[in-house]
């Protein structure tokens, strides 16, 4: 997987970024145009240092490489994909046509009427992407944090111990609120515990508050 491409702006369309990295290379990503609109803004010597993160798509007879500003982005993308009917192209129009804070809490609130408005979805897209997703895409608004964070909020360390809970059959964004809450509960107790420390002592503690 390429996990980010860094270099200078050559070229920015419509949903195109064309970057020139140190090798001599010159990359053309897809983009939303969110992003597309960003990159037009830069000047001077943030245009020549630009790092995007990407997603490639390979195929028998093609490669396609995808951009994304922040791991917010990529994220959602990576969940629309796994939408049945959505492929990447149509994923980077959604993103083309929302805010990504805006889709989750539309997400949230299960309003499928603002879904439906962003082009690329329409009415029974909706519909699927809510019943796909509604319960697995969770962005913690509230604090960004230094830890690397997954889709679910959570410092990456515990996607294991949200998956061993999710498969025995709890919900998993009521799993990931009750890990989040015993985390900044215990943050003292838990700073001195090596992460499999950390994990039986959430785990046991996580199924006796998930009931």
């Amino acid at each position: 997987m390429i996990h980010a491409v860094i270099g200078e702006v050559v070229h920015v369309g419509a949903q195109i970024a064309v970057l020139r990295t140190d090798g001599g290379l010159e990359l053309e990503l897809i983009v939303s145009s969110q992003t597309a609109s960003k990159l037009s803004q830069l000047h001077g010597e943030a245009r020549r240092q630009v790092r995007l993160l990407s997603w490639l798509q390979h195929r028998e007879d093609s490669m396609t490489l995808f951009g994304f500003t922040d791991e917010e982005e990529r994220l959602l993308f990576l969940e629309l994909i796994k939408v049945n009917g959505i492929g990447p192209k149509q994923a980077m129009k959604i993103l083309s046509g929302v805010q990504v804070r805006s889709f989750i809490k539309a997400l949230d609130d299960n309003d499928l009427t603002f879904l439906s408005s962003i082009p690329g979805v329409g009415p029974k897209t909706s519909q699927k992407i809510v019943l796909a997703l509604r319960d697995t895409v969770v962005f913690d608004t509230h604090d960004k944090g230094k830890q690397q964070t997954s889709s679910s909020g959570l410092d990456r360390r515990f996607d294991d111990l949200v998956a061993a809970l999710s498969d025995m059959g709890y919900d998993k964004r009521q799993t990931v609120g009750v890990i989040s809450e015993l985390l900044k509960e215990h943050a003292d107790l838990l700073s001195g515990k090596n992460l499999h420390e950390a994990e039986e002592f959430l785990f046991r503690n996580a199924i006796i508050r998930l009931g």
